[in-house]
């Protein structure tokens, strides 16, 4: 079973995600766009050495602008999607207008890739777009869908290697699933899959 916690971070309001294992109580960071005081408590309570992963479902900076940050406290892996490398190391691409060093992931991922936290296994989805490499997180009940889609609306497809066929294609292969997962997404409330459908993204 997974917990799910969510904290609002940076000035974007992005939503990092804190998953648990409750079982190991293995736990994984999503998207740290910025620092949360609430999930720097929540992390010591759980053992900084119960983080094994920080998931960047892509690399602009509202996602990832503090992801050294919490690899230097919990020692987690970092990781991103393949054709995404580059974004943690070039402010062109990853927008980012304030100091932000660069740095490298300690795993780039592929679609289908299998994550294992605990006893919970996180399916990687490649889902470009947005950007050319993102990603979504599935696992169990939930679709952590960083800003390929959200409540009721798709994220941009017109920045730095945005593509509308690409975005187009992610969407309908998310649409395509056949189980109503709770959607976590990057910005605003969560949503679910049978919502989305119900919605005008199945004009897509």
């Amino acid at each position: 079973m997974l917990i799910v916690e969510n904290f609002k971070v940076g000035p974007l309001e992005t939503n990092c995600y804190l998953i648990i294992d409750k079982k190991t109580q293995k736990a994984a960071i999503i998207d740290p766009g910025g620092i949360s005081a609430e999930l720097d408590k929540k992390i010591y309570s759980l053992g900084e050495e119960n983080v094994n992963y920080i998931l960047m479902t892509h690399g602009h900076f509202d996602h990832i602008r503090k992801a050294t940050r919490y690899k230097k406290l919990t020692g987690a892996k970092l990781m991103i999607g393949v054709n995404e490398a580059e974004f943690t190391k070039n402010k062109k691409l990853n927008l980012c207008r304030i100091p932000m060093p660069p740095f490298e992931a300690d795993v780039l991922l592929n679609d289908n890739d299998i994550i294992s936290l605990g006893e919970t296994k996180i399916k990687v989805m490649y889902t470009p777009g947005h950007t050319v490499g993102g990603v979504c997180f599935i696992t169990e009940d939930f679709l952590f869908s960083g800003d390929t889609i959200m409540n009721g609306s798709i994220g941009r497809y017109d920045l730095e290697t945005g593509d509308f066929n690409q975005m187009r294609e992610s969407i309908k292969k998310i649409l395509g699933l056949s189980k109503n997962y709770i959607i976590y997404p990057g910005h605003g409330d969560p949503t679910t899959l049978q919502e989305e459908k119900n919605l005008y993204l199945k004009n897509i």
